[in-house]
């Protein structure tokens, strides 16, 4: 049975949740006001065709694409950030890992962008595997934090089957990316019974099968 320090795990995933949250509410921030600044643009047209003016279709459809556009980026945001408000519903249950680090990317895409790193899923297969799904979230953002403070360049992500368990690995992250090392990463790592390991530029998150789990 796997040993939980939850006095640390408990602020630490406040702290996570907050930051996941802050970054999503940026993003919607970010696309309303792009809605915003094309809705007056499209006033202003109206305006000016209410005034006599010829209306120019160009720059309407110009306006009407971009109004579109952030609307299908601001759904895709909140999609994302209903996933993750669910982790917390069931502690402990059978996710896809593949599924679990795509998640985790579209948490991070705004930090990715401002790292100038550039993350990428590669397709496959579902890799199931029972395990704590909020604290899987978290074991992934400390290996992405990792990764976009390396700084090395474009990313792939993977996820794999591995004895007794399964693995997401990051590979192109650089020989200079820092495993995630302190009293939080090391409580988070034995609840999940996980381990981070480099080889070969490439982060690798090791979590086992959680058969029995409380």
């Amino acid at each position: 049975m796997t040993d939980v320090d939850w006095r640390t795990l408990g602020p630490m995933g406040l702290a996570y949740f907050g930051r996941m949250c802050a970054g999503v509410s940026h993003e919607l921030k970010n696309s309303l006001a792009m809605i915003n600044e094309n809705a007056g643009l499209m006033q202003d047209l109206a305006v000016l065709a209410g005034h006599g003016q010829p209306l120019d279709p160009q720059r309407l459809a110009v306006a009407v694409e971009r109004i579109a556009r952030h609307v299908q980026r601001a759904n895709a945001v909140i999609g994302t950030l209903n996933r993750f408000a669910h982790l917390p519903d069931e502690p402990c249950h059978t996710v896809d890992l593949r599924e679990a680090a795509a998640l985790a990317l579209g948490l991070h895409r705004r930090q990715a962008a401002q790292a100038r790193v550039e993350l990428a899923l590669a397709p496959g297969d579902p890799v199931p595997l029972a395990t704590r799904p909020f604290l899987l979230a978290g074991a992934l953002h400390l290996c992405l934090c990792a990764v976009l403070e390396a700084g090395a360049g474009p990313v792939a992500v993977d996820a794999a089957a591995a004895p007794g368990g399964g693995e997401v690995i990051f590979t192109g992250a650089g020989p200079g990316v820092a495993l995630p090392a302190g009293p939080e990463a090391d409580a988070l790592l034995a609840a999940l019974d996980a381990r981070c390991a480099l080889e070969g530029g490439a982060l690798r998150l090791t979590l086992a099968r959680l058969s029995a789990i409380h």
